[in-house]
């Protein structure tokens, strides 16, 4: 048994001396019913004087138009490891069970998401609305998180992405506003919550899965190839039984050139003798990218792409979000194959 989580790991932690130590926490979640997905993330990085503040929410069409997606990062400027970076704020009411996250500043609106492949010209194009978003984010206790026992944290993660991590399901419940538009939304999702040294080439590629029937069922799996490491894990949640993934397999359809963009997925997933089978359509895609230099010198990018999801989770209709992390190679994701 390694080290148990303890209700102040909710909060936040002490400060590593490393200069990319970063206290991340993330929920995402996706409403079938209203037809709002999104996600919301800090990641503090209090000895570079700064945070990752990242807000995406995939909207509707109005009368009957395609999707939009509103989004917006900042590098905020931060003078301690709290939980509040730029306009974007966390408040844990109970650990493992309740959090409140609200979101006051700008959105870009965009009607391709794929111009964010190149952000600066989004960033200084894309017209912009107002958004006010306040949820509460409703877990499952201890017993339901990947990471109650920090030996699990290995199951899930690769050298080099944080020392502590931990996730769970969750359901988000509230209202996003967006410049006129108003939306209750109670949608289903996952929460993440990691601290200690982050790099985010720390893998080749990612696949990041999250289903969710109702608050007594879902799933979340990770698939990770690192330089050192490969994973395949994670958990489910089904009527008060957590249970950790020995292995699961997975078949993914992509589409074509330029955008490579994940159209389905189908996983059937074990733990012990038991046996789960889902199949997830992604709705909208938000592209994002890391850029470092590689073990060579040269320029890296690495590819991260959020989808939120209509899931099929043994016959049942199920909401969550996919997130896939590539490398680029050439300008294609290194892992179409996986």
């Amino acid at each position: 048994m390694g080290e148990l989580l303890r209700p102040e790991d909710e909060g936040v932690h002490d400060v590593g001396p490393e200069s990319n130590w970063n206290e991340s926490r993330y929920i995402d979640f996706f409403d079938t019913e209203s037809g709002v997905g999104g996600w919301l993330r800090i990641g503090n990085r209090p000895n570079e004087g700064r945070a990752e503040m990242s807000v995406a929410i995939n909207l509707p069409g109005e009368d009957g138009g395609p999707r939009t997606t509103a989004f917006y990062f900042e590098r905020a400027v931060i003078e301690a490891n709290t939980l509040t970076s730029g306009n974007q704020s966390w408040d844990v009411v109970e650990p493992f069970e309740e959090t409140a996250v609200h979101y006051h500043g700008p959105l870009m609106l965009l009607d391709d998401p794929w111009v964010l492949t190149e952000p600066g010209v989004a960033f200084k194009t894309a017209p912009r609305a107002t958004a006010h978003i306040n949820l509460k984010v409703t877990s499952f206790g201890l017993g339901s998180v990947m990471g109650q026992d920090q030996d699990q944290h290995h199951l899930i993660f690769l050298p080099g992405q944080a020392n502590y991590h931990y996730q769970h399901l969750c359901r988000c419940e509230g209202t996003v506003k967006v410049g006129d538009r108003v939306f209750q939304v109670n949608g289903m999702g996952g929460k993440d919550h990691s601290w200690g040294p982050r790099n985010w080439h720390a893998k080749i590629y990612l696949r990041w899965l999250i289903g969710m029937v109702d608050d007594n069922f879902g799933f979340l799996l990770t698939r990770a190839v690192g330089p050192t490491k490969k994973t395949r894990s994670g958990c489910v949640w089904q009527n008060g039984e957590f249970f950790i993934v020995d292995d699961f397999e997975m078949h993914n359809t992509y589409a074509d050139a330029p955008n490579y963009e994940l159209l389905g997925t189908e996983v059937t997933i074990r733990s012990g003798a038991r046996v789960w089978h889902a199949t997830g359509t992604p709705q909208d895609w938000v592209p994002l990218r890391h850029r470092q230099p590689g073990p060579d010198g040269k320029e890296a990018t690495l590819r991260i792409v959020k989808s939120p999801t209509s899931w099929v989770i043994d016959g049942q209709a199920g909401a969550g979000m996919c997130e896939y992390h590539d490398l680029m190679v050439d300008g294609v994701p290194i892992a179409l194959d996986d």
